[in-house]
């Protein structure tokens, strides 16, 4: 590694081909990577940093993080590193650089729940567990999604309804909501968790989010968010329920799938519905089937979210 070149740069929305080049959008989470989609959305947010490792003169590794929290938490996502270069450390590299000249405290990170090392890591107490959540997959095309949704076209919404960025700020604030929707402290929301700060709020609602909530004053309360991009093999969507799952989630869903088919034209559409409790699964799979998604298997069925300082994360990485 020593006799190679390396130059961390920071990426712009002008090496957009050269990151894309790194590894070929098909060859990342099953042909369903979302980089390329949101890869301008992304470098316009102010909270977004991103990095990328020149080896040669070439882009061989990348990592766009977010930092939320009031700046206090660095959340890495959309690595990935050329085949090519793998086995040198470039993405620690990137995010020792990340982090080099700020006072983060926590550095979170999200993962499949089947990954042993962040068990064994939990356990050790190199990392604390912040929140699991269970996910599965529905598919099924535009054509039939939007001729479903038309003929549930009467369909007018009893209590859901679209919550602003305003209004999700007073939720992350009400306590009283707080605990019954985020009982952990802790939302996650298309893969990037957060705590329950007002400043959170204009984080989270971005170009692609729709956040629906219902009876947010009783105890049925049910706060979704939706986040949707067009990938090699179909629009992906990814929707995560919080609260009480019920027939009110009929409206929810319908108005995010409504949302998703209004940007797309033709092909796939792949729902990863994330929610809390696997006991609701039948009702979730049997409400999806009513939109015309059908299961389907890809990677994963949990997503795990941990977080742990700085100082341990990269002693852990050996570098």
């Amino acid at each position: 590694m020593s006799t190679r070149s390396i130059k961390i740069v920071r990426v712009t929305k002008d090496d957009y081909d050269q990151v894309c080049a790194i590894t070929p959008p098909g060859q990342i989470y099953g042909g369903t990577d979302y980089l390329p989609d949101y890869f301008h959305m992304l470098l316009d947010m102010p909270n977004v940093e991103a990095y990328a490792a020149v080896v040669d003169g070439k882009f061989a590794s990348f990592v766009l993080s977010f930092v939320v929290d009031n700046g206090r938490t660095v959340v890495p996502r959309a690595g990935r590193t050329n085949k090519e270069y793998a086995g040198m450390g470039l993405l620690h590299m990137l995010l020792r650089n990340t982090i080099k000249n700020s006072k983060y405290d926590k550095i979170a990170v999200t993962a499949g729940g089947h990954v042993k090392a962040i068990f064994d890591q939990i356990r050790d107490g190199r990392r604390e567990k912040i929140l699991m959540m269970e996910f599965r997959y529905f598919i099924t095309s535009v054509d039939h999604l939007k001729s479903i949704l038309n003929t549930n076209g009467n369909m007018t919404p009893t209590s859901a309804k679209p919550i602003d960025e305003s209004e999700l700020a007073d939720i992350l604030t009400n306590q009283q909501v707080c605990c019954h929707l985020f009982p952990e402290g802790r939302c996650i929301v298309d893969c990037v968790p957060y705590r329950l700060i007002k400043s959170n709020a204009s984080l989270i609602k971005t170009i692609r989010t729709t956040a629906i909530g219902s009876n947010l004053k009783s105890g049925t309360r049910i706060l979704t968010f939706a986040n949707y991009a067009s990938t090699s093999i179909g629009m992906v969507c990814n929707i995560e329920v919080y609260g009480c799952i019920g027939e009110t989630l009929t409206e929810h869903l319908f108005l995010h799938l409504r949302e998703i088919v209004s940007k797309a034209i033709s092909g796939k559409v792949i729902i990863r519905c994330f929610f809390r409790d696997e006991t609701n699964l039948n009702f979730i799979t049997n409400l999806m089937n009513r939109f015309g998604l059908d299961r389907t298997e890809m990677y994963g069925t949990t997503l795990l979210c941990t977080e742990g300082t700085p100082e341990i994360y990269f002693r852990d990485s050996k570098l």
